[in-house]
């Protein structure tokens, strides 16, 4: 009997993949020429926000148009998440804003595994972020070209188009390199060859390689996007396998620090009690030990971070009470180290003044303070202590960002110098402050009559006219540089 080859009869079609994905794969490549043109280019510029911004548009176009489902906590992290693209705005310090655009990423990024079912900011959040960051998006890598590719699927000779592209994009590093050979074996060919690129109109070729590196940026940022479609990954809710260490390791060796820290507590109400009579060094006090204090803090949060983490527990990965006894001890310990370090700075700036550093250092200790708290609250009675963290951070994030502490730090060391607290302006340190220390520098320059001080504050403004100038007038725009400018020719004619 003969045999039928029915599959001869019935291909199989491949399946067709939507207009819509076409379109956003497009997009992509378009997201992902803006990253490599501009905000890479302009560094901590106003392009990080907008191209974070697109991105979160981007996203929730693909959301939209896919119906794929979301919940009210999730467009209010967005929300977050397109407010902190406006920094740039707001802040004229550029790693401030760089800052700012990697938590517009972490929020996106985490996003597309919450929307895929993952719970907001629940056990598994670290887990959740590091796998929609750098697993899922590369799952999903392959999409984004073929999806673009596939509007060329229709008609034959839209294939040929296709395949004439792909054989141009193939030859264009091996004729630059023949290019190359062949201008440094012939003059003349050398100098048709530069002829022919002066005539180019403004054109660099520099934008070939920002469209090459454009493409993996658009496959990353397809493939995240695309990932919202999957669902999330599903975590044992059992008691880890990587909690190995038996308990009375852990607490033998977190023991001794415990001690010396009590004996520390004990010292530090001597050294303070001395401070206030006045029987030791005042700036002394102030300066000795702060850093080292503020590196205590972050090991200490490491320590109950290991602690808590690969310590044996009890059934049904019950936290035994000698583990958090031992948490909320260390906890109350760093506590008091980080008074301690905020009593110094608070004296220190007292005599000494404001600077970029001392404020940053002071914020990053009150938002450990906050952390410890936290994880105390945590060991008396559970809840989702994410979520309270991302709520705090948020809060405290804010203020770095949108606080212009660099306006901030100006006018307080203006008005303690005025008020007689400062013997001495250090003028000097208003050049770290850049555009936001112009406005509080040109008022002073109006009001005071001490030569000196008038020479240094000129000094201050020239900078920041001179930056103004180099910088990119779009790229760099922000509300900070716009009042300065306005101040600068204000006093322009004092300043000369």
């Amino acid at each position: 009997m003969e045999e039928v080859n029915y599959t001869a009869d019935f291909p199989i079609e491949k399946p067709k993949v939507p207009a819509a994905d076409a379109v956003f794969a497009w997009a992509s490549l378009a997201l992902g020429f803006v990253f490599t043109h501009f905000a890479v280019k302009y560094f901590g510029g106003l392009w990080g926000g907008i191209f974070w911004a697109l991105f979160g548009v981007f996203g929730a176009a693909f959301v939209k148009v896919k119906s794929v489902s979301v919940k009210p906590s999730h467009i209010v992290v967005f929300g977050i998440a397109e407010l902190f693209c406006f920094v740039p705005l707001f802040c004229a310090n550029y790693f401030v804003n760089f800052l700012a655009a990697a938590f517009s990423f972490i929020l996106y990024f985490y996003l597309t595994a919450a929307i895929s079912g993952a719970e907001l900011f629940g056990r598994h959040f670290i887990l959740d972020l590091m796998i929609s960051a750098m697993v899922r998006p590369f799952e999903n890598f392959a999409r984004q070209p073929k999806s673009a590719f596939s509007i060329f699927r229709r008609r034959s000779r839209s294939k040929n188009v296709l395949y004439a592209l792909i054989g141009l994009l193939i030859a264009v590093p091996l004729t630059f390199v023949v290019v190359i050979l062949l201008i440094r074996s012939d003059e003349l060919f050398a100098d048709w060859i530069n002829d022919f690129v002066i005539c180019l109109p403004n054109f660099s070729f520099s934008v070939i390689w920002e469209i090459l590196f454009a493409i993996p940026i658009a496959m990353y940022i397809f493939g995240a996007v695309f990932s919202m479609r999957g669902a999330a990954p599903v975590h044992n809710e059992s008691a880890p396998s990587y909690r190995f260490v038996p308990a009375v390791i852990g607490y033998a060796a977190v023991t001794p620090i415990c001690v010396f820290y009590f004996i520390y507590t004990i010292t530090q109400f001597v050294n303070i009690a001395n401070a206030i009579g006045k029987t030791l060094d005042y700036s002394n006090f102030a300066r000795h030990g702060f850093f080292q204090l503020c590196a205590i803090a972050v090991i200490n949060l490491v320590v109950i971070v290991l602690m808590q983490t690969f310590t044996r527990r009890k059934e049904n990965d019950v936290k035994p009470f000698a583990l958090r006894f031992y948490t909320v001890m260390i906890s109350a310990f760093t506590l008091l180290i980080i008074a301690t370090a905020i009593t110094k700075m608070l004296m220190y700036i007292g005599e000494y003044g404001m600077t970029l550093m001392r404020m940053y250092t002071s914020w990053f200790m009150v938002l450990l303070a906050v952390v410890f708290v936290l994880i105390i609250v945590l060991q008396a009675r559970d809840y989702a202590i994410w979520r309270v963290m991302f709520a705090a951070f948020t809060v405290m994030f804010g203020l770095l960002c949108f606080g212009d502490f660099e306006g901030v730090i100006a006018r307080y060391n203006i008005s303690a110098y005025r008020s007689g607290a400062l013997e001495e302006l250090d003028v000097g340190a208003f050049g770290e402050l850049g555009y936001s220390a112009a406005a509080p520098a040109a008022e002073l320059l109006e009001n005071t009559s001490d030569e000196r001080l008038k020479y240094g504050l000129k000094d201050v403004l020239e900078e920041v006219r001179i930056s103004n100038e180099y910088d990119d007038e779009f790229a760099y725009f922000s509300f900070p540089r716009a009042k300065a400018w306005a101040a600068m020719e204000r006093v322009k004619g004092l300043m000369r």
